[in-house]
């Protein structure tokens, strides 16, 4: 009877062990450890981590901060959602001005489509971040989805503006262009997201397209052609006995009292 009772006092405690740490799991999970009050032992946690960075960083705080931060982005690129806002989350509870930490938090809220954390995380960031254009890219990258996804032609005024800034100050940056051409997709203005894509086409790093982007958005709406550009390709030869025979059908016609549209047209052909 007394070891059924005691397993049973062993089990209870296990099952409050194991709530305690997925609680704290799941705030590891969440920007900020979800900006709320912690508990006794959570604070304890922190303490212990604190302290234990502090010695091996020899005090130096931010460079602590920052080295976690780039540990996050590096989970990020990854695609480990998960370990990086873990990591985001030691960055800035080691200094709650580390931008480079909150634009981490803000890309992944904005990945899982959480417009308002997300925004609120980008302000944030920029407090410290300034005007980095990677930074830059991904606020307007956010701004158009919560657009987008919110319907809100405020955000969406917004996110263009941004979009046009980074192309006066950057405009061989590709996935700014990208970004630009998705959101101009995504309200139907396909026409003008094929522009942007072509500005992308010629850019150095133009392997950075994403090519499901341009698959979808080709079935939406065959890419545009440029005649003059197809012209072009046709061969010289080719298009010097094009002309030779459009003149010819034109004096043939004007002999017989046809009419045929002016021969400037003959003139303007790319030879």
């Amino acid at each position: 009877m007394q070891k059924q009772r005691l397993f049973h006092v062993l089990l209870s405690a296990a099952l409050i062990l194991c709530a305690n740490l997925a609680c704290a799991d799941d705030r590891n999970l969440l920007p900020k450890y979800g900006d709320s009050p912690k508990t006794e032992w959570q604070k304890q946690a922190d303490a212990a981590f604190i302290k234990a960075t502090d010695e091996e960083y020899h005090g130096d705080r931010k460079k602590a901060s920052m080295d976690t931060a780039m540990r996050g982005w590096q989970y990020l690129a990854a695609g480990d959602l998960d370990d990086a806002m873990r990591r985001f989350n030691q960055a800035w509870l080691l200094d709650k001005k580390n931008g480079t930490a909150l634009w981490g938090m803000a890309a992944i809220e904005a990945s899982a489509g959480k417009y308002d954390d997300s925004l609120k995380l980008f302000a944030e960031a920029e407090k410290f971040v300034g005007s980095e254009i990677n930074f830059s890219v991904d606020y307007a990258k956010a701004v158009g989805k919560a657009g987008v996804g919110r319907k809100d032609d405020a955000l969406l005024k917004d996110a263009f503006e941004r979009f046009e800034r980074i192309y006066q100050k950057a405009p061989q940056n590709t996935l700014n262009l990208q970004n630009w051409a998705i959101t101009l997709a995504s309200q139907g203005r396909y026409s003008e997201a094929w522009e942007k894509v072509k500005l992308a086409e010629a850019t150095p790093n133009k392997d950075q397209l994403d090519p499901h982007f341009l698959a979808a958005l080709q079935e939406r709406m065959p890419r545009p052609q440029n005649w003059l550009e197809i012209a072009r390709r046709i061969p010289q030869s080719a298009r010097a006995a094009a002309v030779v025979i459009y003149l010819d059908l034109r004096r043939s016609a004007t002999q017989g009292g046809c009419k045929l549209p002016s021969g400037r047209r003959a003139a303007h052909l790319p030879l």
